[in-house]
């Protein structure tokens, strides 16, 4: 699947399941009107597209992405959409082309598992952000809160697949909160919440997982008897669950809002 296939899957497929995340995330900003706000790590661009909606004409968003197709859709989307108040930059996601305190508040959802320095990037939102405004970070939580992923690891492994990425790099209990202190930012404070992902069935549940950004590449480089026999593990694994047609699966997310401190 080439790049562009990827990013319309997780616009399609993975996003909408993040809505709630996304809102919780933009609303922690304390963004209002005629603001600005970073979203690194934009993806697709959800938590920009909310943003927009609350800065408003006068306010202004900036999305951020490492993967140019990821961005284009997200831009495309929200040409259609009437959106006029969100840039689109695609950038790694380290050291930041702008200026101190360029931006009233920043947030990061689900970006985590694109970064080689977690630190850095937290780093960066409290240098670009203003003082007292708000840096809020959202990722999964813990992986044994999110039953999706060890059991799609399992299948994938006993199917004869490689070892996937994992998918929650800082997910265990504190370690983002210890993080966004270790970058200096202070009033750290988290939460976690249950968000059942809920797909319809088995074939749901591999679109789902296969649009995830760590895991796309490798899932779409699945020999097909080892995509079969892993659908197969995971029907056997979640047999019974479905209702309706609808099958729920476990999610944790955890979502942290610090404040940048005086200088």
């Amino acid at each position: 699947m080439v790049s562009s296939e990827r990013a319309e899957q997780y616009a399609r497929v993975v996003a909408p399941t993040l809505l709630g995340v996304a809102r919780r995330a933009v609303a922690a900003s304390g963004i209002e009107a005629a603001g600005s706000l970073l979203d690194a790590g934009a993806n697709t661009g959800l938590a920009a597209f909310l943003a927009a909606t609350v800065v408003g004409p006068d306010g202004s968003v900036v999305a951020i992405d490492p993967d140019e197709a990821f961005l284009a859709v997200g831009e495309a989307r929200a040409t259609a959409a009437g959106y006029r108040a969100i840039r689109w930059q695609a950038m790694a996601l380290g050291v930041l082309p702008y200026a101190h305190e360029s931006f009233d508040a920043s947030v990061s959802v689900h970006a985590m598992d694109l970064m080689v320095d977690p630190v850095l990037l937290i780093e960066e939102l409290r240098r670009v952000t203003v003082e007292g405004g708000a840096v809020v970070v959202a990722n999964w939580g813990a992986p044994r809160e999110n039953e999706w992923i060890g059991a799609v690891e399992r299948a994938v492994g006993r199917a004869g697949g490689p070892t996937l990425p994992r998918a929650a790099v800082v997910a265990e209990p504190g370690n983002l909160e210890a993080l966004m202190q270790a970058a200096g930012l202070g009033e750290v404070e988290g939460v976690r919440f249950g968000d059942p992902l809920r797909v319809q069935g088995i074939d749901g549940l591999w679109q789902w997982v296969a649009g995830l950004r760590p895991w796309a590449d490798v899932l779409a480089r699945l020999d097909d008897d080892v995509r079969m026999r892993a659908k197969d593990r995971l029907a056997r694994e979640f047999e019974g669950r479905t209702r309706g047609g609808e099958l729920a699966i476990g999610r944790e997310m955890t979502l942290v809002r610090a404040t940048v401190p005086p200088s």
